[in-house]
């Protein structure tokens, strides 16, 4: 993706946090030799309380090299997607270009896929036959993998988690004698987490708290890849701009296995 960003004459960006880094330093260069660069980011990123203020230099930096930027109050649009478009090749990341750890950026140059991401970009979501970009659809796409498996091991990575159809759909699948292991991030999970995660473990999920913030789901050949944590989408949260994938690639199925085994220490 950055070396795309360093010849792209036409970038649309989207970040929940955009800190310093090379990532800002690429958009800004971007700006800066005359390519058409629009970013959109979160004004008040969700339990982050230096987001707000990274974002607001980060607009301010590229705003002064000649980009477009638009900061989205959390109340009117949720914006939780990782993803850029640069000419015409989509770059989906399932955590949040972190260039700090393990995480799966997919290059995506199909036609509608790109269209869909420059469309959340730009603050409305959607969704076509392989790529969804509302976290309603996008989760509702991780449950069906789950609830198609059959007796086939089911694996899910989230970075938070909650009672939701996503949970409800493992516990359902543990308690029909299948496999199914949830991981979660190593941080320490809230009350209501903890609740959520005692109620599964009781039912048999196998659970794991030691990931690295990933948002994967393996069940045999197919994997889902997305942006979205496992917590639901209620209300107005049904319409946040997220991104979700599932697919048969081999080299993509092949990546999140290796991911979720890297991952998976558990306890019990």
């Amino acid at each position: 993706m950055l070396a795309r960003l360093g010849s792209a004459r036409d970038v649309a960006f989207g970040a929940y946090l955009l800190p310093p880094g090379p990532v800002r330093e690429a958009l800004v260069a971007a700006a800066r030799r005359g390519a058409h660069v629009v970013v959109t980011l979160q004004a008040d990123p969700y339990r982050n309380p230096f987001g707000a203020r990274e974002n607001a230099e980060s607009a301010h930096a590229l705003r002064a090299a000649g980009a477009s930027v638009r900061l989205l109050e959390s109340a009117a649009t949720p914006f939780h997607i990782k993803a850029a478009a640069c000419d015409g090749v989509a770059f989906l990341d399932d955590r949040n270009w972190t260039l700090r750890g393990p995480e799966i950026v997919l290059a995506d140059d199909n036609p509608r896929d790109v269209a869909l991401v420059r469309a959340a970009i730009d603050g409305h979501g959607g969704a076509g036959a392989t790529l969804a970009t509302r976290k309603d659809e996008s989760l509702r796409r991780e449950v069906d993998l789950i609830e198609r498996a059959g007796k086939t091991p089911v694996t899910v990575e989230t970075e938070r988690v909650g009672t939701s159809p996503l949970t409800e759909a493992l516990r359902r699948h543990a308690r029909a004698g299948a496999p199914a292991t949830l991981i979660v991030s190593g941080t320490k999970p809230s009350p209501l987490e903890r609740s959520a995660l005692a109620k599964l473990a009781r039912d048999g999920v196998r659970v794991c708290e030691d990931g690295k913030n990933e948002k994967l789901a393996l069940a045999g050949r197919t994997a889902w890849v997305g942006s979205g944590n496992a917590t639901g989408a209620n209300g107005r949260g049904a319409g946040q701009l997220e991104w979700g994938m599932t697919t048969k690639d081999p080299r993509i199925v092949g990546a999140v296995r290796a991911a979720l085994a890297r991952d998976a220490h558990c306890a019990t």
